[in-house]
Parts: structure tokens; C-alpha cells; sequence
């Protein structure tokens, strides 16, 4: 298994009471992250004391992941909702 699908894995086991994290990407590193799960349990702590953001980054180990925190006891923010973008073009 890929250190990706590890890391994946990882935070999906996780227990976030109240929200659903997604995980992005951004560059890979080459050792699995000790640290992640200490960052997700902070973050959680900070939005359940009022903090705003539901959107943060997590670097270490060359790794930078995207995390979106969605709840899953509300409709989800406009600003942070997922959609499907098309383009439409004319036909001739």
C-alpha cells in the first residue's frame, strides 16, 4: 500500500465526532507523517471552541495535505460545499 493510501487510511480511522474530513494532496513526502493525527485532534479542538476555518494545511515530513473539516450535523457552508463545474459550449 502507498504511503498515500496509509495516510488516507489514517485519518479516516480517526474519531471526529461531528465532521467528515476530506484530504488532499499537495506534495508527497517520503516517510509516513508522525504528526497528522495530533494536527487533526487540534484543529477539531479549535473548531469546536468557535474558530471559523474548516480548511487547513498539514506539513511535515516533505508532505503538505490539504484537510477540509464538513460537519455532518448541518448543511454544509456555501464556500466549502463540493459542485460539479461544466462548461457548456456552442455546437455549430
Amino acid at each position: 500500500m502507498r504511503l498515500e493510501e496509509q495516510i488516507w487510511r489514517k485519518i479516516a480511522e480517526i474519531h471526529t465526532p461531528g465532521f467528515f474530513i476530506t484530504a488532499e494532496t499537495g506534495r508527497e513526502g517520503s516517510q509516513f507523517p508522525i504528526g497528522l493525527e495530533g494536527f487533526i485532534e487540534e484543529k477539531l479542538k479549535q473548531i469546536q471552541q468557535g474558530i471559523q476555518a474548516r480548511r487547513f494545511v498539514f506539513q511535515e515530513s516533505g508532505w503538505r495535505i490539504y484537510l477540509t473539516f464538513f460537519p455532518t450535523t448541518e448543511v454544509v457552508s456555501e464556500k466549502y460545499a463540493l459542485k460539479n463545474k461544466v462548461l457548456f459550449r456552442g455546437y455549430k
